[in-house]
C-alpha cells in the first residue's frame, strides 16, 4: 500500500541579496534583577561593546535594576468590541464608538489581516463593568475584557548596578549592557543557557528586559525541541516539517514585539524558545536538513500557524482571526485509507467473540507454559484438574529454580498451586488467625493462613473460596500466572508499529521485533479487554505489546486498539478529553474573561467537524454573552473548541462536564498529525503541503 500522497511540489531557488539578519527574541521583561555568569568567564560591557567589568569562569554576578520605588504596571486592561475586524469593519466600528463618546484604537492581529477593536483603559478588569453594560446596552453582543501591554515611558533617576560574589557594587549604564562570554553560552540562573548575544536593558515598567540576538537557524535550534520535541514525535520528516513552520513564521513574524524592544518573545506567543538547553539532536538534524526552506505563498513567506492536536480536523482562519488566507483552509486529519501491514496467528484461535476469560496471565502463560491451544473458552470452562496443571507448574518450579514439590492433588486447588510454588513457606509468623477470620468464610477447609496471604495479595478473590461451583481450568491457570507475577513480575514489551514493521518503544530509536513462527495474535480493545484473533491488519503507529518465548522471539503479539481512534492525531495526550466544573468554579473561570451575574446557559453553533464558531452564554438576567473564535476556548478554560457538554444536578449544585478532542487554535499544522503522516511514509514536503494547501517551499541562501 502506497503512503498518502499529495501534488508534487516544485521546489524553487530564490536569490537573496544578503543572508537573513539576526532575531531578536525576549526573554524576559518583568525582573528587576538576574544573576549571570558566561563560559569561560568574560566580560561585561555596554551596549557599543565597550568593556566594564571582567568575570572569571563560573563567577556569577547579580544585575540589579535600583527602581527606587513600585515598578509601573506593565499591563492595563481594555474592551474589545466585537471579533477581529477587516480593515474596513474596523473604520465603522471605531467611528460609532467616537459618536457615543469613546476613544477607541485599533491592534492588528498578528497572525491574520484583521484588526482588533479596543476601548477604555483600566488598572483592573472589574473597572471596565460598567463600560462593559453601557455597550451592551447599545446592543453590542460580543465584548470581551483584554489584558493588553501598557504603553509608557521610562522614568529617570533610576540606576542599573552589578553586585559581584563579594558584595561589591558596580555602576552600570542605564541604557543597558552586553555580556560577551569568552566561550558560546550565556547563562541566566533561574532560565537557561544561551547562544549569540545576550543584553540585559531597562525597560519602561521599571523592570529588566532580557533580549537574546542570534541567527535564524541557531534560533531554530532551540524552538523546534520545544514546540516538537524529538522525545515526543522521534520522526525526522515531521520534525523537519515542523522546522520548516518554525522558520517560516518567525520570519513572517520579525518585527511582531518592536514595541517591547525585541522581534519575538519566547513563550506560546509566539513560539517557545528554549536556548541551548532545549537542543536535540534529530532536532538539530531536522534544521540543518532544511537549512534555508520557507513555506510561500504568491512569492510571501506564509504565517506558518500550528497546532499541538487540532482535534480530527482544522479550520479555516476565517473562524478563528477572522479573515482569508488560501493556505490556512480546513483539512482533515485522517488518512483516505490507513495505511495497515498484515500480520497473522501462527496457531489455530478460538472463533468466540468476546471471549471474556482471556486475561494477560493466560496469554503470559501461553508463551511456553501451555499449548497455545489451551485457550479455548469451551476448555477452560470446564472443572479442573492437577493432570490439567503438572505440566505448567513444572515449567515454571523449572524456571524459578524451586524445588520440584508435587502438586497435590487433593484439597483446595487454589493452595495446591501455593504450595507447589513455596508460598506456604511465607504466611508463618507473619498471617495471623484473626486475620483469616476477616477476610474468609468460616467453613473454608484447609490451610486458612495461606489462604488470607493469597487473598490479601490479589491472587485469589475473596468470593473464589466459598463458591459452589468446581474450580474451572480459567480460574486454575490464571491464579496460576498471577502466582507467576508474584515470584517473577512481567511488564509486556510495548511499542509502536513501524512502516518498515520495526518498533519504537517510548524514547527509544527503532528496533526489530522477531516474531515465534507459531505466534499468538491478540487484540485488546480500548476498554483493556482481550480477544484472539487468527489475523489482523495492524495500522502503522498502532501500539503493540509483545510477551517473548523461552527462545527469545515473541510467542504472544497483541495489537492495542488505540483508544483516540485511527486519526493521524491520536498519539498526544489531548487527542480527547474530559473537563469537568462546578458551577462556582465555571463561573468564576468565565468571570475572568467577562463580568456575569451567574450563568443560565450555553448556546453553540457548530461546523460539520463539530468545531464551536459561535457561542452565547446566556446569564442569570437573561443577557446574552456572545463569544466567537479564540476566545470560546478562553473563555471556559477548555483545551480547544471542539466540544460538547452535559450539566448534571441544579443550581449551586450543578456540575458542567465536557468532553472534547484536540488541543489549539486549530489553524494550520497539527503537529501530532504531522507525526502521524510521518509513521505513515509522508515527507516533510508532502506534510506541509497537506496543513497549508496550495504553499510552495523556496530556500533562501
Amino acid at each position: 500500500m502506497k503512503p498518502f500522497l499529495v501534488p508534487a511540489l516544485v521546489l524553487s531557488l530564490v536569490s537573496a541579496s544578503a543572508a537573513q539578519p539576526p532575531l531578536r527574541i525576549g526573554l524576559d521583561t518583568q525582573a528587576t534583577e538576574w544573576i549571570i555568569s558566561l563560559e569561560g568567564g568574560g566580560q561585561v560591557c555596554d551596549l557599543a561593546g565597550k568593556p566594564l567589568l571582567k568575570l572569571a569562569p563560573d563567577e556569577k554576578l547579580r544585575i540589579w535594576w535600583d527602581s527606587r520605588g513600585v515598578s509601573d504596571p506593565a499591563t492595563e486592561y481594555r474592551v474589545q468590541v466585537g471579533r477581529a475586524h477587516s480593515a474596513t469593519e474596523a473604520a465603522t466600528v471605531m467611528k460609532r464608538l467616537r459618536e457615543l463618546g469613546e476613544a477607541p484604537d485599533r491592534m492588528k492581529v498578528p497572525d491574520a489581516d484583521t484588526w482588533r477593536v479596543l476601548t477604555g483603559h483600566f488598572g483592573e478588569a472589574g473597572e471596565a463593568e460598567p463600560m462593559l453594560q453601557k455597550l451592551q446596552d447599545l446592543g453590542y453582543d460580543e465584548l470581551w475584557v483584554a489584558s493588553e501591554a501598557r504603553p509608557s515611558k521610562p522614568r529617570k533617576g533610576r540606576a542599573l548596578y552589578a553586585i559581584t560574589d563579594r558584595y561589591e557594587r558596580r555602576a552600570l549604564p542605564t541604557g543597558g549592557i552586553w555580556l560577551k562570554p569568552i566561550g558560546e553560552l550565556t547563562a541566566l540562573q533561574g532560565k537557561g543557557h544561551y547562544r549569540g548575544r545576550v543584553e540585559i536593558l531597562p525597560n519602561a515598567q521599571g523592570r529588566l528586559t532580557v533580549v537574546n540576538t542570534l541567527d535564524l537557524e541557531t534560533y531554530l535550534r532551540g524552538v523546534v525541541p520545544k514546540e516538537m520535541g524529538a522525545w515526543e514525535f522521534p520522526s525526522l520528516e515531521a520534525l523537519k516539517a515542523q522546522a520548516v513552520a518554525a522558520r517560516t513564521y518567525a520570519v513572517a513574524n520579525r518585527g511582531k514585539r518592536a514595541a517591547d524592544g525585541f522581534d519575538m518573545g519566547d513563550t506560546v506567543a509566539d513560539q517557545v524558545y528554549g536556548g541551548r538547553d532545549g537542543e536535540q539532536s534529530l532536532t538539530d538534524r531536522a534544521v540543518l536538513e532544511t537549512e534555508g526552506l520557507f513555506a510561500t505563498y504568491g512569492g510571501k513567506p506564509i504565517q506558518a500557524l500550528f497546532m499541538a492536536n487540532c482535534g480530527g480536523h482544522t479550520t479555516d482562519v476565517a473562524n478563528v482571526f477572522g479573515g482569508d488566507a488560501p493556505y490556512l483552509h480546513a483539512v482533515t486529519c485522517y488518512p483516505t485509507k490507513p495505511l495497515a501491514l498484515p500480520y497473522a496467528s501462527g496457531v489455530a484461535v478460538t472463533a468466540e467473540a468476546q471471549q471474556p476469560w482471556l486475561s494477560w496471565e493466560l496469554l503470559r502463560l501461553a508463551s511456553g507454559a501451555i499449548p497455545a491451544d489451551r485457550l479455548s473458552g469451551e476448555r477452560l470452562a470446564r472443572p479442573a484438574t492437577a493432570e490439567d496443571l503438572a505440566q505448567p507448574v513444572r515449567f515454571l518450579q523449572d524456571r524459578l529454580a524451586l524445588e520440584n514439590e508435587p502438586l497435590a492433588r487433593e484439597g483446595n486447588l487454589f493452595l495446591a498451586l501455593a504450595r507447589a510454588l513455596g508460598f506456604h513457606r511465607v504466611v508463618a509468623g507473619q498471617e495471623r488467625p484473626q486475620d483469616a477470620a476477616y477476610f474468609l468464610p468460616d467453613a473454608l477447609p484447609g490451610d486458612r493462613l495461606l489462604a488470607a496471604f493469597l487473598t490479601r495479595r490479589g491472587v485469589v478473590p475473596a468470593s473464589a473460596w466459598s463458591a459452589r461451583e468446581p474450580i474451572t481450568l480459567r480460574q486454575a491457570l490464571q491464579t496460576l500466572g498471577r502466582l507467576w507475577q508474584e515470584l517473577e513480575p512481567f511488564t509486556p514489551g510495548e511499542g509502536s508499529l513501524l512502516l518498515d514493521r520495526q518498533v519504537r518503544r517510548k524514547r527509544g530509536g527503532p528496533e526489530p521485533l522477531a516474531l515465534a513462527p507459531a505466534l499468538l495474535l491478540a487484540e485488546e480493545g480500548p476498554d483493556g479487554s482481550l480477544k484472539l484473533v487468527s489475523r489482523a491488519d495492524i495500522q502503522v503507529g498502532d501500539r503493540l505489546k509483545w510477551i517473548p518465548g523461552e527462545a527469545g522471539p515473541a510467542q504472544v503479539l497483541v495489537r492495542r486498539l488505540d483508544p483516540d481512534g485511527a486519526a493521524w492525531d491520536r498519539y498526544n495526550p489531548m487527542a480527547h478529553w474530559r473537563v469537568e466544573y462546578t458551577e462556582a468554579d465555571l463561573l468564576a473561570t468565565v468571570r475572568k474573561r467577562i463580568k456575569v451575574p451567574g450563568i443560565k446557559e450555553l448556546r453553540a453553533q457548530y461546523d460539520d467537524q463539530g468545531r464551536v464558531l459561535d457561542l452565547n452564554l446566556v446569564d442569570t438576567q437573561g443577557s446574552p454573552h456572545r463569544v466567537r473564535g479564540m476566545h470560546i476556548r478562553g473563555l471556559l478554560g477548555l483545551k480547544d473548541n471542539v466540544f460538547r457538554w452535559l450539566t448534571v444536578g441544579q443550581g449551586a449544585s450543578r456540575r458542567w462536564i465536557f468532553y472534547g478532542r484536540g488541543w489549539g487554535h486549530g489553524l494550520g499544522m497539527c503537529q501530532t498529525g504531522a507525526y502521524g503522516m510521518a509513521l505513515e511514509g509522508s515527507t516533510f514536503q508532502q506534510i506541509l503541503q497537506h496543513y497549508y494547501p496550495g504553499m510552495t517551499l523556496q530556500r533562501v541562501d
